[in-house]
């Protein structure tokens, strides 16, 4: 017994023309709703002050008051570790001539502990000085830039038992060290 065969089979298939309409709209709306959301460049800015330039009226207006009492907190960086300095003390290493935080034998600069000697300083001189708020920061020539970037982010804030808490937040550089 043979079984009729199949409408399928015998059917013919027609050309259709495919609409790209529908495709093309949305690409119209997509590329442009894209191009808006993206982010092509991103851009970081450091705040810090610079020196002033040299003249008679930025020699005067750099000039502090006789009255006031500045902690002039200065950290030196140099191939040898950081150097700290204020009014109040100069920090010393643990040998004469030593920084006051020598590199970590790998060769790294030891960030941690510059925020907790900045912290301490910053608990000594509060309340006595009237720029608590300010550090200067010295640099080699030679010093990478990102050295000098970490270091103003370590004098800057510190985390204390979970809680980030602010140093001096503005900082200021100076002229290399020779």
């Amino acid at each position: 017994m043979a079984f009729k065969p199949s409408k399928r089979s015998s059917r013919t298939f027609e050309q259709v023309q495919l609409d790209m309409t529908p495709v093309m709209n949305l690409m119209v709306v997509l590329i442009p709703l894209l191009l808006t959301s993206a982010t092509f460049v991103k851009i970081g800015v450091i705040d810090l002050n610079l020196p002033p330039t040299v003249g008679a009226n930025a020699a005067q207006m750099a000039a502090p008051k006789e009255s006031e009492k500045n902690l002039d907190l200065a950290v030196t960086i140099t191939e040898e570790g950081f150097y700290i300095s204020s009014s109040l003390e100069v920090l010393k290493g643990n040998e004469k001539g030593a920084p006051t935080i020598p590199v970590r034998e790998d060769g790294s600069y030891d960030f941690k502990k510059l925020s907790e000697k900045l912290y301490e300083i910053k608990k000594k001189a509060k309340g006595q000085f009237s720029d608590t708020e300010s550090i200067v920061i010295q640099a080699n020539p030679d010093i990478p830039y990102q050295l000098l970037v970490s270091t103003m982010d370590a004098s800057r804030d510190i985390s204390v038992n979970h809680r980030k808490m602010t140093l001096f937040p503005e900082v200021s550089l100076a002229a290399g060290v020779i």
